[in-house]
């Protein structure tokens, strides 16, 4: 199983071209929301020469890729127009208007549209890089060599766009005129609308922001020596695009991505200065040519690294750097911290471990991390009668599994099995299989019985599928199995740090089900089962429909529907098209999981996400398992922002859920219970039929609630 967030197009109101104007304004500061798309529209519009060429530009756009018949889904998402709007902004501050301006626009955008799909089928595609605004910094250079040719005339800057109120300080209008000259709107207001809508999106991004323009700052105060105002912008631009980019949405926002985005901006202003010196002589503008070559080079450059660690890489579809966050540190309590791939026990049933991590016997140094497994009778017992003979153990020729899925790269199966008492110390693991699930990753299961195995090598194994039976070959005096991780395919080679996922433990007395646990000697576990009647209802097929009455917080009730769908490569979702929400979820053989959930928190899908983010399909009586939930979800308002601008730097914390499923009638019912410093959090999800029944959140005196009014299929 992997802990992804899958990507999937939001659900919007607006019709799709309007959207993907105003997204496309949003995405320069590297945002996919149309409210802030429309506010840095009317920023752009307090320069009216100006925004309404950028305007023009971005919708000539998105005509073009309907003309072309490229992607209307990728435009709506804004693709297609960043560039044509930086084009026809840069167009509108540098030339005069008239008909040779217009044209030259024109033509500036259908190259800008068709270079940016280009780039996305080579760039994009081979080295799986980001375009950003490549395709504007080329134009541009393009339109301003042919300007002259068509008879386009410059303009010069307009008056007093400098000068800001008496009681501003110098440093503060410098940093509002370089937020309005990313949108070539260089004026203090036009930079204070883009500040706000910044703040609005992003506090994390602001935050970077400011610390990208204080690395400009200070080198332009002590070592650079600009001789123009417009140098200073210039600047400043490329660095606060530079430090948002790495620190915020290519990379998870923690201290080492924050110290990542500063030395970003430190390059991004050197290369500021040297790209200065070699363009000016040939008329040409830096634009944000140093911001896209440190950000390509640095991204590429961090793909070079044998682990990917401080700072974290985004490999989940991005959001807002608090969403970025929020979801790397649930996914990380709620998945753990090790490698993707997740190893369920490799066997069927209830086993008891009999030597664990640092046992005794053989799991020392460098094979510490070891475990073995024997099978246990009610009263605790391994074995029956006298135990003499190898039938009288419990384990002996049981199956034994693959832990996850992977591809057999060593088998040996004729070593004989050992009488009870004796070991086989030439030949230590005796019949084995080793499976490679990834790079430098792989399973063993050892001293199985001679004859029984049922792989072979080069073979591709599913988890669960039977590689041989238990027995008693190789450095074994009772029938056990012994499972490893190792790094290499060398038998004998040292073991890596394991944990079974999805375990069940106590079942006798309090079963309780492990997201991941190393069990400790003494400790029986099981993996997980699957009851068909207890998966029905999260079963989800592609194009149902439910509709449901919700009560929010403040005791408004509205009705909202919700689909199922499936994306491009596979993944599933549940959609809210009236609320532009979406649910993340996978339907596993053994259990439903919730990876994540986007859009408004007034959406049922926010109320399924916290009421029941896990659920197994097994559900023995008193069974009980806890997670991980995203705090942020549970904050009240007006505390959002003000921790938004810390949380980078705080420790990584989550709402621990306390949850306890059983049995209701033909259908499932799960109860969870966490604290927050608001209160309480107790949440309900009764599910049957098709899907969820009823649901309800309650923090402190607040509740939210919905309840399933028809089911059917999407039309």
């Amino acid at each position: 199983m992997t802990a992804a967030r899958p990507g999937a197009p939001a659900g919007s109101r607006l019709p799709a071209p309007v959207q993907g104007a105003l997204i496309a304004y949003a995405q320069v500061l590297f945002v996919d929301h149309p409210g802030v798309g429309a506010a840095l529209l009317g920023a752009t519009l307090l320069a009216p020469r100006v925004g309404l060429p950028g305007l023009a530009a971005v919708l000539l756009a998105q005509a073009l890729v309907r003309v072309l018949h490229l992607s209307e889904a990728a435009a709506a998402r804004g693709r297609y127009g960043t560039n044509p709007l930086l084009v026809g902004l840069a167009i509108g501050a540098w030339f005069e208007p008239g008909i040779g301006a217009a044209a030259l626009l024109a033509l500036a955008v259908v190259a800008a549209v068709l270079l940016e799909a280009a780039l996305e089928s080579s760039l994009g595609a081979v080295l799986n890089l980001p375009v950003f605004s490549v395709p504007f910094v080329l134009v541009a250079w393009l339109a301003i060599a042919a300007a002259p040719l068509v008879g386009v005339l410059g303009r010069s800057p307009p008056e007093g766009w400098q000068a800001g109120p008496p009681w501003l300080p110098a440093l503060a209008v410098r940093l509002l005129r370089s937020l309005g000259a990313v949108f070539f709107a260089p004026g203090v207001a036009a930079g204070a609308v883009v500040l706000a809508a910044l703040l609005w999106r992003s506090r994390i991004a602001t935050l970077l922001a400011l610390g990208g323009f204080a690395v400009a700052a200070l080198l332009s105060r002590h070592v650079f020596a600009f001789a123009s105002d417009t140098s200073l912008l210039v600047l400043d631009a490329n660095a606060m695009l530079a430090a948002v980019a790495l620190g915020g949405v290519w990379f998870v926002p923690q201290r080492a991505a924050f110290a990542f985005a500063g030395v970003a901006a430190l390059l991004t202003s050197l290369l500021t200065a040297g790209a200065l010196a070699l363009l000016r002589p040939v008329g040409l503008p830096v634009l944000f040519l140093p911001f896209n070559a440190t950000i390509l080079v640095a991204l590429q450059a961090m793909r070079q690294r044998v682990r990917d660690g401080a700072p974290k890489a985004v490999d989940f579809a991005a959001g807002t750097p608090e969403a970025n966050l929020a979801f790397y540190r649930t996914r990380q309590a709620r998945f753990g911290p090790g490698p993707a791939i997740r190893f369920a026990p490799p066997f069927a049933g209830r086993w008891v471990v009999t030597q664990g991590v640092d046992g005794p016997h053989t799991h020392r140094g460098p094979w510490r991390h070891a475990l073995d497994f024997e099978v246990a009778d009610p009263s605790g017992a391994t074995f029956g009668g006298a135990g003499r003979e190898l039938r009288d153990h419990h384990a002996y020729r049981l199956p034994v599994l693959a832990a996850a899925e992977g591809t057999v790269v060593k088998v040996v199966g004729e070593v004989p099995d050992n009488p009870v008492g004796a070991r086989n110390v030439r030949e230590p693991y005796g019949n084995l299989v080793l499976l490679q699930h990834g790079p430098g990753l792989l399973s063993l299961v050892a001293h199985l019985s001679p004859g029984s195995i049922e792989v072979r090598e080069g073979q591709l194994v599913r988890e669960g599928a039977r590689l041989g039976l238990c027995g008693n070959s190789g450095r074994s005096f009772v029938p056990h199995l012994h499972f490893q991780l190792q790094a290499t395919a060398r038998i004998g080679a040292p073991t890596l740090a394991l944990a079974l996922a999805e375990v069940v433990t106590g079942e006798e007395v309090a079963p309780r089900l492990h997201r991941w646990l190393v069990p400790s000697e003494g400790e029986g576990v099981r993996g997980l089962a699957r009851r068909d009647e207890l998966a029905a209802p999260f079963a989800f097929p592609i194009g149902q429909t439910l509709l449901f009455e919700v009560r929010g917080r403040s005791g408004r009730v509205h009705r909202e529907a919700i689909v199922s769908r499936i994306g491009l490569l596979g993944e599933l979702f549940l959609e809210s098209p009236a609320l532009g929400a979406i649910l993340w979820f996978e339907n596993q053989g053994r259990q439903f999981v919730v990876y994540d959930v986007a859009g408004r928190r007034e959406s049922v899908l926010h109320l399924l996400a916290d009421a029941a983010p896990r659920v197994p399909y097994d559900l023995p009586p008193g069974l009980r398992w806890d997670d991980v939930l995203p705090r942020r979800r549970f904050r009240r308002a007006w505390t959002r922002w003000p921790i938004d601008l810390v949380e980078p730097f705080l420790p990584e914390s989550g709402l621990a859920l306390d949850l306890e499923g059983r049995r209701a009638g033909a259908g499932v019912e799960v109860l969870g219970a966490g604290r927050t410093r608001a209160g309480p959090v107790e949440t309900r999800a009764l599910f049957g039929g098709g899907g969820p029944l009823e649901l309800s959140v309650r923090m402190g005196r607040q509740r939210r609630s919905a309840r399933l009014l028809e089911e059917g299929r999407d039309g």
